[in-house]
């Protein structure tokens, strides 16, 4: 299934749009079983929360993910490694079972070929050697 068939029709939040927007590729859903760990804002910028998202799938435009946490807000960033790669995200739809999430920017496919490979779930939480990932310069 890919992202197109899924897309929520209209957002009342512009940052949902953009993601939508930017969605031009029908990108390859491809399934995995990893760990992000996900950093939101509460009470204005006071207050940073921070969650894990379990993804399903992933595609180089976003992912279907599930998380235990109800309150992710529509809009968060995923961290990658030891807060190594920050990627901006909106939720596109809500689901009973999960998340449908768009990246605000296309990520490189060498990285969610690996991402798609990984057996280890716990692999991104940790500090990252970006070059095995395909983050080669992208990496703060």
């Amino acid at each position: 299934m890919t992202f197109q068939d899924t897309a929520a029709p209209s957002s009342a939040n512009y940052l949902t749009r953009i993601a939508l927007d930017q969605q031009e590729q029908d990108w390859q859903m491809r399934p995995c079983n990893v760990l992000f760990n996900v950093f939101f804002p509460l009470k204005g910028v006071r207050q940073i929360c921070k969650a894990q998202l379990r993804v399903l799938e992933i595609s180089e435009g976003g992912l279907r993910a599930t998380t235990r946490r109800r309150s992710v807000p529509d809009h968060f960033y995923i961290s990658i490694g030891d807060n190594q790669y920050q990627v901006a995200c909106a939720v596109a739809e809500r689901q009973q079972d999960g998340l449908d999430i768009r990246f605000l920017q296309d990520l490189p496919s060498s990285f969610i070929d690996v991402v798609a490979s990984l057996e280890d779930p716990f692999a991104l939480l940790e500090e990252i050697r970006p070059a095995l990932y395909g983050l080669e310069g992208l990496a703060n």
